[in-house]
Formats: C-alpha cells, sequence, structure tokens
C-alpha cells in the first residue's frame, strides 16, 4: 500500500523531523527566555539594590534556570515523542492487518475511494481467496491455518508489483489493486502470482502442504462507485470457486 505505518519497537519511536523540529525550536525559546528574564529580574535587582557580588549573582542568575529550563523541557520533548509514537502505532493497528501485516479492509477501502475520488485511470482489482481454506484450517489446525494466511500473504505482497495495494480483506479473502493498468496486464500478473502460490507449497512440520488460490478481476467502470466494483470481483471470484478453483476470471 502507499501509506505504511512503521512498527513501534523501531520506526514508530523515530517521531517526524517537522515535531522533533518543532520541539526543538520550542525548546530553544523556552531556555533562552527564561536565562534572559532571570538575568533581568538580578540586573534589575541590583540596579536597585546593588550590594552583592555582581558577577556572581549573574552567573547563577544565568546557569540555575539554563539547567532547570533545559531539563524540564526535555522530559516534556520526552513525553511529546511518546505520545507520538503511540499515536501512530495506534494508527498503525487501525489500518494494518495484525496477523499478516498487509493493509486491512478499511485501509484498502479508504484507498480505492481515494484513488477513485481522483479519478484513477484504469482502476482494475482482484478478490483472492485461498481454495478449501476450511480443510487446511482442519488438516493442519488453528496455527497452521495462521500459516497458511501468513504464507499467502507473504506470496502476494514479494510477487505483486510495489505500486499494488495489498490487502487482507477478511478471513481468507485478499485484495489486491492497482491503477493505470489494463485489465489484461493486470490479470496477465494475477495469473502468474496464481501459478506462483500453486507451485510453492507451505513448509509444516508435517511436511509441505500445498495452496491454491481463486481470483476474480474487475476494471471499475467510467463513474463506478468502489461498492459495485468489488461486488463484480466477488461474482468473478465466485465464479471461478463454481468452475473448479484455482483458476482467474474476470468480471463481466
Amino acid at each position: 500500500m502507499e501509506t505504511v505505518l512503521p512498527h513501534l519497537p523501531s520506526e514508530a519511536l523515530r517521531a517526524d523531523p517537522g515535531l522533533r523540529r518543532r520541539l526543538a525550536r520550542t525548546g530553544g525559546i523556552v531556555v533562552a527566555g527564561s536565562v534572559v528574564a532571570s538575568a533581568l529580574f538580578t540586573h534589575l535587582s541590583f540596579t536597585l539594590a546593588g550590594e552583592v557580588d555582581y558577577a556572581g549573582a549573574m552567573t547563577f542568575a544565568v546557569l540555575i534556570p539554563l539547567v532547570v529550563a533545559s531539563l524540564a523541557f526535555a522530559w516534556i520533548a520526552a513525553l511529546t515523542l511518546r505520545l507520538d509514537a503511540s499515536r501512530r502505532e495506534l494508527e498503525r493497528l487501525a489500518h494494518q492487518d495484525a496477523l499478516t501485516g498487509l493493509a486491512n479492509r478499511r485501509a484498502a477501502l479508504a484507498q480505492l475511494e481515494e484513488w477513485a475520488a481522483a479519478g484513477a485511470a484504469d482502476l482494475v482489482l482482484a478478490l483472492a481467496d485461498i481454495d478449501f481454506f476450511k480443510r487446511v484450517n482442519d488438516r493442519l489446525g488453528h496455527d497452521g491455518g495462521d500459516a497458511s494466511l501468513v504464507h499467502f500473504a507473504a506470496m502476494l505482497r514479494r510477487l505483486a508489483p510495489a505500486e499494488w495495494l495489498v490487502a487482507r480483506f477478511g478471513g481468507e479473502e485478499f485484495l489486491l489493486a492497482a491503477k493505470g493498468l489494463s485489465e489484461a496486464d493486470f490479470s496477465a500478473t494475477i495469473e502468474d502470482l496464481r501459478r506462483a502460490i500453486a507451485a510453492t507449497p507451505l513448509i509444516t512440520p508435517g511436511g509441505p502442504q500445498n495452496l491454491t488460490a481463486s481470483f476474480g478481476v474487475a476494471l471499475r467502470r467510467e463513474g463506478e462507485a468502489v461498492g459495485p466494483l468489488i461486488t463484480r470481483a466477488d461474482n468473478a471470484l465466485y465464479a471461478a470457486k463454481q468452475a473448479g478453483r484455482n483458476r482467474t476470471e474476470r468480471a463481466a
């Protein structure tokens, strides 16, 4: 997907450069203002009273707020960065499928709506479904079923062009979409994906397990909303299953 959100333990803790610049600028203003205010107050005090060591007093008047304000603002900045990291992690979780790491249904729909609203030319998508997934789950157990989903998602992510949208749409169903591509070229790539998946078994403790998938492809009609487009792809996917599975069908 075009917007990839980072994972908290590594990149998410690195706040965006704009936030860091704003914090640094604000920190400089706070510390400098504290020092100037303290020095000015001390200077005015000596102007009125003027009997204590002026140089020593002015030195402390500068050093004390410099240290205190710097430490206080460093603590505030650290809290701000952690809050920003938490916010972006929550945003990632709201748009990323926890099991496969792909975009989730919500993120996929948002991206498709954005492309459609921008008038993307030749918007084409496919819905994919792992064949006989219930049998896979029954044979390999829940963990094996999860492993097959992760394996399938990794194949899609590795083999699909980088600019494509690849998402887990729900259960064992996945969505792939692209813009500016003819239906014939998109379908050809989908066919390559389908054959590669069928030829690459999932390695399990019990031995290699072959997986296949069915695909339904639909090209967006002029002015067509995202919902009807997905429905036509889903109908094509159903036709692929009815025709024997492990195949690709195009929507009418």
